[in-house]
């Protein structure tokens, strides 16, 4: 081949394959673009489906009226037992679940009425009892939700959607709204974008007072009663304070490690409309440094300390 043929034919094949390459990088910018699109189109139907899921647990749980409307109190309850389905699988919700029918039984009124939040937290305890639930876990699962379910201003407190007369505690928001919110909430933070606050975990714990003696005197005349042998049986018997009457759940014994020893059993209403609560046992049988523990229904907590068990507190 002649010079001249020769160089036009390198020119040729240099151009030929300057086009190749820009093809390739073209094909190579499309893939990398539907790459991309692919991945975010991944990430964006992970998120829809986890929302998803999260709407279509609650609303197996949710009952609305024909208005369609929840109340902040059943949002709270729903919300524990996602919290707690996330945490410890289906097996732990079905217990809370449980639990909390029992609870909602127990806490009926003549009326139909049910507190729904005392019912919740009165399932959270029993799980913590069972050992389903570390007393951490309960306090973030119970936190997270409480804030969750916040449907209006006030962030301190749930309220149901009854009221009446002279009762303006109702916050309540139609199903779809609540469950936006709620998602929303948890979703942040689980993120970390939105922390727990003091106020937060104050608000939930339902954290009562413990009441320390003075010697052998706590209260006075009409209030709590430690009487380490009863008139009828010799065994021990707790009386609460009059103004608790009605309210009260349970009453326990734990030892100074925070042991449960044993439940009371509500055995009537005398002494001047006073709960009274026996046990198995004489006080004297019971370790010293002895604690009451008086859960209330609306999940607050009484610890009264009984340093010398086999001694009269009152």
């Amino acid at each position: 081949m002649d010079p001249i043929s020769t160089l036009l034919a390198g020119k040729t094949i240099q151009g030929v394959t300057r086009g190749l390459l820009r093809a390739l990088e073209s094909d190579s910018e499309q893939v990398s673009e539907i790459t991309d699109s692919t991945d975010s189109a991944g990430q964006s139907t992970s998120e829809s489906s986890s929302s998803g899921d999260f709407d279509v647990y609650l609303r197996g749980l949710l009952h609305p009226g024909a208005d369609n409307q929840v109340s902040e109190e059943a949002l709270y309850a729903a919300l524990l037992q996602e919290r707690i389905q996330s945490l410890k699988g289906e097996e732990g919700g079905s217990e809370f679940q449980a639990k909390l029918a029992e609870r909602k039984a127990e806490l009926t009124r003549a009326d139909g009425y049910v507190a729904v939040e005392d019912a919740a937290n009165q399932a959270m305890m029993d799980l913590v009892e069972a050992g389903v639930l570390t007393e951490e876990e309960a306090s973030t699962v119970k936190a997270q939700s409480f804030r969750a379910a916040q449907l209006d201003d006030n962030l301190s407190a749930l309220y149901d959607g009854r009221g009446g007369p002279g009762d303006p505690t109702i916050a309540v928001a139609d199903m779809e709204s609540a469950l936006v919110t709620a998602r929303s909430l948890i979703q942040q933070l689980e993120d970390g974008t939105l922390e727990l606050t003091d106020e937060d975990l104050q608000a939930a714990s339902g954290d009562g007072e413990t009441i320390t003696p003075s010697g052998t005197s706590v209260d006075g005349n009409e209030g709590f009663v430690f009487k380490p042998e009863s008139d009828s049986d010799g065994r021990l018997v707790v009386i609460l304070p009059a103004d608790l009457t009605n309210q009260i759940s349970d009453v326990l014994l734990k030892d100074e490690d925070d042991t449960i020893l044993e439940r009371g059993r509500m055995s009537g209403v005398a002494n001047g409309g006073r709960e009274h609560f026996r046990f198995e046992q004489a006080g004297g049988d019971y370790p010293e440094n002895l604690t009451v523990e008086v859960r209330m229904t609306n999940g607050e907590i009484l610890s009264y300390e009984i340093p010398n068990p086999s001694e009269r507190y009152d």
